[in-house]
C-alpha cells in the first residue's frame, strides 16, 4: 500500500496558474504568483472568530500555524495574504489527483483513514477542509514490476510518483508499507527519507519509533497515552491486551493489529478496478490523430487476447490519455452483447477518438475493461463450407446498433423485446439494445394465440363509430377518422380477457368474484381490399341498467 499525503493542498492549489475559465476565484489579496513568494494563508469561521486553516511554507516559517486566530497572525505577519477556505475546490482537486495516479495501479482511494481521529480529522484528511490537508491511498500490489525487479521496482514506482507530483507544483510525502494503517503512519510521522519504504513484513519495527498518533485512535485516548508516557507505538507492543481494553475500548488494539497486519482494514477504491487492463508508456509525447489510433489499435489488439485467454468479452472500454501537463482525457465506447472482436472494436472507438484531445503531448495511454461477461460469440463459418451462418444478421444488426449508440446515446437506440402477455399493447416491450433479449419461449407463446397479430399496431387505440345489423354481430360499416368504411369480410371475433392477476395502474386489484373487462377482436376487410383490427370493448349494455354501450375501436392494420 502507498499512502500519499498532501500536507498544504489547499496553498499549493491556490499557488498553482490557473487558466482563466477555472471556477476558482482569485484571492483577495494578491496573484497566484504571490501565493508561491509570500506569506499566505486560508482562513475559515471556526469558535466565534475568523482562524487560520492552512499556511504556506512562507507563513509556516514567520511563525503561523493552522488553528491560529486571524487577529493574532496579522499580529506576525501586517502583509498576510488571506483568501476564504474552500473545501470542495480541494475535494475536486484531490478527486483530479485520484484519477492522474490511476496511471500506476487502478485501485485508489481518497484517504478515508484519517477519519478514525474525528469527524472534523475527515473533513480535513479526506476532503481537503479544515488543517489544508488531504491523502490518498494507492494498493500497488503486483505494479511494481513495471519498474524494475522486485524491491527495486517497487522503490523506483514511489520515487517516480513522488517526482512527478513535485514536477506538477504539489508538496506531497509518500509511504510505501503492506498495510494502509503503517503507510499512514509513515507518510505523516517518519523522521527520515529513508524510512518512508518499509520492506516487506517489517511494519512492526518501523512503527515502534513513531508517535502514537500514528494510530489513529481518538483525541481523548491520545491524551490519556501522552500523560501514561506512552508516546511511541513501540511503547504499547508489551502491554497486555486485556487491561488496555478495559481502560481504553477496542479501538488501540484494533488501529494495532490492523496497522500490524495481524487484522484486515476493508477498503474501498474510488472506482472499481477493471479486471482487464493494458498500458502503452511512450518514450516521447504523441499527439497526432494517427499516432493516437495506431496506439490504441495495439492496445486494444493485448486487451482481446487478455479476453480471449479469460473465455470472456468485454462490454464496456474504456481508453485514458494522461498528458504531459497532468491532466486526464478518457472516453469509453459500449457493445449490445460481450465483444472480443478487435476489428469491430477498433471501429467503435473511431467514432469516439475524434472527442479525445491530446493536448500538448500525451505520455501515457491505459486501456481497461471495467464491464465484462462470458463469452457468448458464435463461430462465423464451417471451415471450407462457405456457409453463412444464420445469425449473421442478426450480428451485422447488433454492430450497426453499437456504432448508432454510439453517435446517437444509447437512450436514444432501442430494440422490441417480447413480453409475456397476451394483450396486443402489452406483448412487446422496448428496452436498450445492451438489454439481454427474453428466451425464445416467450415468442412461441405470442405466436400460439389465435389468429394473426396486425403488422402495425396504433400506439393507442382509436374510437370509430360502428353500425351492424346485430350487437352481437361483426360490424358491417364503421367510420374512422370523418370517412366511412363499407366492410365485405370479416373474422371473429376473438375474445380477449383483461389480465386481471397484474395490479391496476393505480396498484390496486379487481374486486374478488367479479367478470373481468374483455374485448373483441374483428378482423375485416373493406370495399378498397384495406384490412383493419377492430374490437368491441366489453359487452353490450343499456343505459336502463346503468351500463353504457360498449364502444368499438381501431387497434391496427393487418397484412
Amino acid at each position: 500500500m502507498v499512502s500519499l499525503w498532501f500536507p498544504k493542498l489547499s496553498t499549493d492549489r491556490l499557488a498553482r496558474p490557473r487558466p482563466p475559465s477555472t471556477e476558482s476565484p482569485t484571492p483577495r489579496d494578491g496573484s497566484p504568483r504571490d501565493w508561491s513568494a509570500r506569506a499566505a494563508a486560508t482562513v475559515v469561521w471556526r469558535d466565534g472568530c475568523p482562524r487560520l486553516a492552512a499556511v504556506n511554507p512562507h507563513a509556516r516559517t514567520a511563525g503561523l500555524r493552522p488553528h491560529m486566530r486571524l487577529a493574532d497572525a496579522r499580529a506576525l505577519v501586517p502583509d498576510l495574504i488571506t483568501t476564504a477556505g474552500e473545501p470542495q475546490a480541494d475535494r475536486r482537486l484531490i478527486e483530479v489527483i485520484a484519477g492522474w495516479c490511476e496511471r500506476y495501479t487502478p485501485w485508489v482511494t481518497i484517504d478515508p483513514l484519517g477519519g478514525a481521529l474525528s469527524e472534523e480529522g475527515m473533513e480535513a484528511c479526506s476532503a481537503g477542509g479544515f488543517g489544508g490537508d488531504a491523502g490518498l491511498l494507492l494498493d500497488v500490489t503486483g505494479c511494481g514490476h513495471l519498474f524494475g525487479p522486485d524491491e527495486a521496482g517497487e522503490r523506483a514506482l514511489l520515487a517516480d510518483l513522488v517526482e512527478r507530483l513535485s514536477n506538477h507544483d504539489f508538496a506531497c510525502r509518500a509511504a510505501m508499507a503492506d498495510t494502509a494503517g503503517a503507510a499512514w503512519a509513515l507518510a505523516r510521522y517518519a523522521e527520515r527519507q529513508a524510512d518512508l519504504f518499509c520492506p516487506r513484513h517489517g511494519q512492526r519495527a518501523a512503527l515502534a519509533t513513531l508517535p502514537v498518533e500514528g494510530l489513529r485512535v481518538e483525541a481523548p485516548i491520545l491524551e490519556t497515552f501522552l500523560k501514561l508516557g506512552l508516546r511511541r507505538i513501540g511503547d504499547l507492543y508489551p502491554l497486555p491486551r486485556a487491561p488496555l481494553v478495559r481502560r481504553f475500548g477496542e479501538q488501540p488494539v484494533v488501529r494495532l493489529d490492523q496497522a500490524l497486519g495481524a487484522l484486515d482494514e476493508p477498503l474501498e477504491p474510488r472506482r472499481p478496478p477493471p479486471s482487464f487492463r493494458t498500458r502503452l508508456a511512450f518514450a516521447e509525447p504523441i499527439g497526432r490523430p494517427e499516432d493516437i489510433a495506431a496506439a490504441t489499435s495495439r492496445l486494444l489488439a493485448a486487451l482481446c487476447r487478455q479476453l480471449e485467454q479469460a473465455g470472456v468479452g468485454a462490454r464496456t472500454i474504456e481508453i485514458a490519455l494522461y498528458r504531459v501537463d497532468g491532466s486526464v482525457d478518457r472516453t469509453s465506447i459500449g457493445t449490445s452483447r460481450p465483444n472480443r472482436d478487435n476489428p469491430k472494436l477498433m471501429k467503435l472507438f473511431q467514432e469516439k477518438l475524434g472527442e479525445l484531445d491530446p493536448g500538448f503531448g500525451v505520455e501515457l495511454m491505459i486501456l481497461a475493461a471495467p464491464e465484462v461477461e462470458a463469452w457468448t460469440g458464435t463461430q462465423d463459418t464451417l471451415p471450407e463450407s462457405g456457409v453463412l451462418p444464420t445469425s449473421l444478421l442478426e450480428d451485422g444488426t447488433i454492430d450497426l446498433a453499437d456504432r448508432l449508440a454510439l453517435r446517437l446515446g444509447g437512450e436514444n437506440v432501442v430494440r422490441l423485446l417480447p413480453h409475456d402477455s397476451h394483450l396486443p399493447e402489452r406483448v412487446q416491450t422496448a428496452a436498450g439494445v445492451s438489454v439481454r433479449p427474453a428466451p425464445a419461449g416467450a415468442w412461441r407463446r405470442v405466436a400460439d394465440l389465435k389468429g394473426a397479430r396486425p403488422t402495425r399496431l396504433l400506439q393507442r387505440p382509436e374510437p370509430i363509430e360502428v353500425t351492424a345489423f346485430v350487437p352481437d354481430d361483426p360490424p358491417m360499416t364503421f367510420q374512422w377518422r370523418r370517412h366511412a368504411h363499407r366492410i365485405v369480410r370479416a373474422e371473429g371475433p376473438e375474445r380477449l380477457a383483461d389480465e386481471w392477476w397484474r395490479p391496476r395502474s393505480d396498484g390496486s386489484r379487481p374486486p374478488a368474484n367479479t367478470v373481468p373487462l374483455f374485448r373483441d377482436y374483428y378482423r375485416v376487410e373493406d370495399k378498397d381490399g384495406v384490412r383493419f383490427w377492430l374490437f368491441r370493448d366489453g359487452p353490450y349494455g343499456t343505459p336502463a341498467n346503468g351500463r353504457p354501450t360498449a364502444r368499438w375501436y381501431l387497434h391496427g392494420f393487418c397484412a
